[in-house]
């Protein structure tokens, strides 16, 4: 469902504001541009995050590594999206991704949700994540900041706020007794923070690559209610290989403390590589 909002929205917004013009309009031509007239960027970015679930869970009793003694410690393939919308100095950016991880504990000793736990019992770990961020570029530190023109080199910088939903279900089913407990709970997030971008017109240095792009940005914050510290990173590089279609690779990192719920407590943190396409109108 994450998947389809987030490809659908963004052919919606580039039919919508007819953005599917030649992106690669040089320095001369954009200097006669006003604002109002300037085009809406729209950038979608499907891809895989080989990601792995890491930090802390207790439900009513001691307290386990999700990884360690929980076993849910497998590399996943999670589809996630990312949709981006500009206009001038402002954006807005949508991203999502979900995850369904298992595997088996691997220690015995200490109960979670009322079972003891025994090596061997079946453990399970989903995840829904969705996130809408509203970034300000404050500084354009060098070339115009715009992407719908490749110059030289665009360096820019500026704060953006972040407002995220996690929705987790965590599941413990004892191989012996076949007896299973289940934790689950919703949470919203705001964090501030700041990003870095930076563009390069690749033309005269390759015949197949027209533009590198690359993107770091963080922020920090808290949950609303029932949890606490929250805070995240991400970076990447995108090479352009037309003013439309490129490929990404990059980090992500996010992590959550103390969301709580009945009595469960749990502190997880998804770290991993992101492997995506990026399409740009």
């Amino acid at each position: 469902m994450i998947q389809t909002l987030l490809l659908s929205a963004g052919l919606l917004m580039g039919q919508s504001t007819g953005t599917g013009g030649d992106l690669g309009m040089d320095a001369a031509g954009a200097a006669a541009v006003t604002a109002a007239q300037l085009p809406v960027m729209v950038d979608v970015k499907p891809g895989v995050w080989l990601m792995r679930v890491r930090g802390d869970s207790s439900f009513g009793g001691d307290t386990f590594k999700l990884d360690e003694t929980m076993g849910i410690d497998s590399l996943n393939a999670a589809f996630r999206g990312e949709l981006t919308i500009q206009h001038t100095d402002w954006a807005v950016k949508l991203m999502g991704t979900t995850i369904n991880a298992g595997g088996s504990v691997q220690t015995t000793g200490g109960t979670w949700g009322g079972i003891g736990l025994t090596a061997g019992d079946e453990t399970s770990f989903d995840m829904s994540w969705l996130q809408f961020e509203g970034h300000w570029t404050a500084w354009t530190l060098l070339g115009d900041g715009r992407r719908d023109t490749n110059e030289a080199l665009d360096l820019s910088f500026g704060p953006h706020l972040a407002v995220s939903w996690i929705d987790i279900e965590e599941k413990l089913t004892s191989t012996a007794t076949g007896v299973s407990t289940t934790a689950s709970g919703g949470w919203w997030s705001v964090m501030g923070g700041a990003q870095l971008s930076m563009q390069a017109d690749m033309r005269k240095l390759s015949s197949w690559l027209y533009q590198m792009r690359v993107d770091v940005s963080g922020h920090v914050g808290t949950t609303i209610d029932r949890g606490g510290f929250a805070w995240a990173v991400q970076g990447g590089l995108t090479m352009m290989f037309t003013p439309n279609v490129g490929a990404t690779v990059g980090y992500r990192l996010m992590e959550f403390n103390d969301l709580e719920s009945d009595g469960w407590t749990v502190s997880p943190r998804f770290p991993g590589l992101f492997l995506g396409m990026n399409v740009s109108f």
